[in-house]
C-alpha cells in the first residue's frame, strides 16, 4: 500500500512537472564552483602559513605556483602570512627569506547519484536543433567538493640555504544539493554562504602589529 502511494505521488507530480525547466547557471563556471575553489584555497593558506615563522621579512617566488585558479591562490597565501606575522616585500634583496609556494591541486571533485531518469537530448521533428528534456528525479544528491593541497619551500636568498620545507598543507570545502519526489530539495555548505538568501555580513578585521 505503501508503496503503491508513494508510486501515484510521483506519477502526479512528474504530470505537472514534467514540462519544467530550470536552468540553473549560465557562464562556464558556475559561481558555486568558484567558491568552493577559493574556500578550499582560503583554508589551504591558511594552513600553510600557520608552518613558516612568523617575523620574518620574505620575498614570495611564486614561478613554480601554476593552477587554473593562481591568482587567486597566490593572494589567499600571502594574505594568509601577512595575517601570520609575516613582513612581504618586493625586492628580494631586501628579504630575509624567499618563499616560493606551490600548488598540488586546486580545483573541485563532483559526484552525483540519481533515482530516475536522466536528462535526454531530442531532437525537435523538421528542425535542425536539439532540446534536452530535464532529468525527472524520484532521488537525487550532488556533492560537490573543492579541494586545494599547498606547499612552500623556505630558503635564504643570501646563500640559498633551506630555511624549511613545509609539510603539505590542504583546504577542503562542501556543497550538498539533493531533491525527493521532484519537490522536496536540500541545499547545505560549509561555507558558511546561503546561496538562496542575502550575503553574510562582514565583520572588520584589524590587521596585525
Amino acid at each position: 500500500m505503501h508503496v503503491r502511494f508513494i508510486a501515484a505521488a510521483a506519477a502526479s507530480v512528474l504530470l505537472v512537472s514534467g514540462c519544467t525547466t530550470v536552468r540553473t547557471t549560465s557562464p562556464l563556471r558556475s559561481a558555486q564552483e568558484e567558491l568552493l575553489i577559493s574556500t578550499a584555497a582560503d583554508r589551504a593558506a591558511e594552513a600553510l602559513a600557520a608552518q613558516i615563522p612568523a617575523g620574518i621579512t620574505a620575498y614570495i617566488d611564486t614561478f613554480d605556483f601554476s593552477a587554473q585558479d593562481q591568482q587567486y591562490g597566490i593572494a589567499a597565501i600571502k594574505d594568509a602570512l601577512l595575517r601570520h606575522g609575516v613582513r612581504i616585500v618586493d625586492d628580494r634583496k631586501l628579504a630575509d627569506a624567499v618563499i616560493a609556494p606551490r600548488a598540488g591541486v586546486l580545483s573541485t571533485d563532483e559526484r552525483q547519484t540519481l533515482i530516475g531518469l536522466p536528462s535526454i537530448p531530442a531532437p525537435v521533428p523538421g528542425a535542425a536543433t536539439v532540446i534536452t528534456i530535464p532529468s525527472l528525479s524520484l532521488y537525487s544528491n550532488a556533492v560537490s567538493k573543492g579541494i586545494a593541497k599547498f606547499a612552500a619551500s623556505v630558503y635564504d636568498p643570501k646563500t640559498g640555504k633551506l630555511i624549511t620545507s613545509t609539510n603539505p598543507a590542504y583546504g577542503f570545502s562542501r556543497e550538498s544539493d539533493g531533491v525527493v519526489l521532484f519537490l522536496f530539495t536540500w541545499s547545505h555548505n560549509d561555507m558558511g554562504v546561503d546561496m538562496a538568501s542575502d550575503p553574510v555580513k562582514v565583520k572588520h578585521q584589524a590587521g596585525s602589529e
